[in-house]
């Protein structure tokens, strides 16, 4: 799989875009009106809509230039999702895959009982702090934690990307007048890695 670690799809249009995390479920229904729901997919994936972040032509031209780079669906790229990239205090867990070395990282969301974790395989690098007492080290591009010395880490904070790519091979604007374009949807979606 081809994922592009620079650039970041651009800010200034993930700004605008509508973006959330959404599930697959299956649901049976019998003639009586009974019905058993399965969860297709433990942790939830992202998608959404970046055709409400572009609002002038600069941005119309960052799109276009973008998405000739992946080469629409082809590549997967880094996408800051600003309605949650963040994790503070708790919310940065690790989950230990080989015993005293190496984690990988994971926000938690948390309300009251219920508890969901997500695997971060995108940190980004400026203001990750990584909780212990030990030296650590982080791989960006996996979001793996190894410890080179001292005591397990205990948890992390900072900021992270999602890995998403364009779930449409095809860009196709219309001119309305003078800097002023519509299209319909422009869809991304999260991948798994």
């Amino acid at each position: 799989m081809d994922f592009i670690e620079t650039p970041r799809f651009p800010e200034s249009i993930s700004a605008g875009a509508h973006f959330g995390p959404a599930y697959s479920t299956s649901i049976a229904r019998n003639q009586g009106g009974g019905e058993v729901r399965n969860q297709n997919w433990t942790y939830p994936l992202c998608e959404g809509d970046v055709s409400y972040g572009v609002r002038t032509q600069a941005q119309l031209d960052d799109l276009l230039a973008f998405f000739h780079g992946v080469a629409g669906m082809h590549k997967a790229f880094r996408f800051k999702n600003f309605s949650d990239y963040t994790a503070v205090g708790a919310q940065g867990a690790l989950t230990e895959i080989v015993a005293d070395t190496t984690w990988q990282m994971h926000k938690i969301y948390t309300f009251g009982a219920l508890m969901t974790p997500k695997k971060i395989s995108k940190p980004v690098e400026v203001g990750l702090v990584v909780g212990g007492t030990g030296v650590y080290t982080v791989d960006t591009t996996t979001g793996i934690v190894t410890r080179t010395s001292g005591a397990n880490p205990t948890g992390w904070t900072g900021t992270f990307d999602i890995p998403c790519r364009f779930n449409i091979d095809r860009m196709l604007p219309q001119w309305v007048a003078y800097k002023l374009y519509e299209w319909s949807a422009i869809p991304i979606v999260e991948i798994r890695l």
